[in-house]
């Protein structure tokens, strides 16, 4: 009876060290599978070109058609409300200053890749690059800019020499519901990192 019990004993001592190694894997094999993801603000983007090319034909229309046919009652309308050419003007005016920036952000086993593109003026001008190992990413933040539709992205990275740089990223139109899936991955890799250590 007692060899029995000792037996038992032994056997789930075994088990128990088995299922804590096999717990640590595990952790690092759902890491690894589940890090592959993208996100880009494609959609907001053609919105937003829509937008401009809106901006740019409503008063140019409008002019046009004003000194063409003066007889128009469209023509004397906005003649009368030129507020609204106005408005259009000045939003035109925004979209041009406020550097709007077409982002693909990646996220797969071994690497971060985030690549930047200035949205309005420059449509295929690479503007920030970052192509990292989840070795190098250290910790990340999130901030609002002030008066704009851009969030800022704060990366810490560590270079092959061991010093700690920050990298700023703007990404515009960036939802919470997309921050929260950003800041999940990137959470998953900071943990991974923690454990290899």
């Amino acid at each position: 009876m007692r060899r029995i019990k000792k037996l038992r004993k032994k056997v789930l001592n075994n088990m128990t060290n088995e299922r804590e190694g096999f717990t640590i894997q595990s952790i690092n094999d759902a890491i690894n599978q589940r890090t592959k993801f993208k996100s880009t603000n494609r959609k907001i983007s053609l919105i937003t070109y829509l937008l401009m090319l809106f901006l740019i034909i409503f008063p140019l229309t409008a002019f046009i058609l004003s000194y063409v046919f003066p007889n128009l009652i469209f023509g004397d309308y906005l003649l009368n409300h030129f507020f609204y050419i106005f408005i259009a003007i000045l939003l035109l005016i925004y979209f041009l200053v406020a550097r709007f920036n077409y982002y693909i952000l990646k996220i797969d086993a071994s690497v971060i890749d985030i690549k930047i593109y200035r949205a309005v003026i420059g449509i295929f001008n690479l503007i920030d690059y970052v192509d990292i190992s989840h070795e190098m990413f250290i910790d990340f933040s999130f901030s609002n800019r002030p008066f704009s539709f851009n969030k800022t992205l704060m990366l810490k990275v560590k270079t092959d020499k061991g010093e700690t740089i920050k990298k700023n990223l703007n990404l515009s139109f960036l939802s919470k519901k997309e921050e929260r899936k950003i800041s999940r991955f990137l959470d998953k890799i900071i943990i991974k990192n923690k454990l290899r250590e």
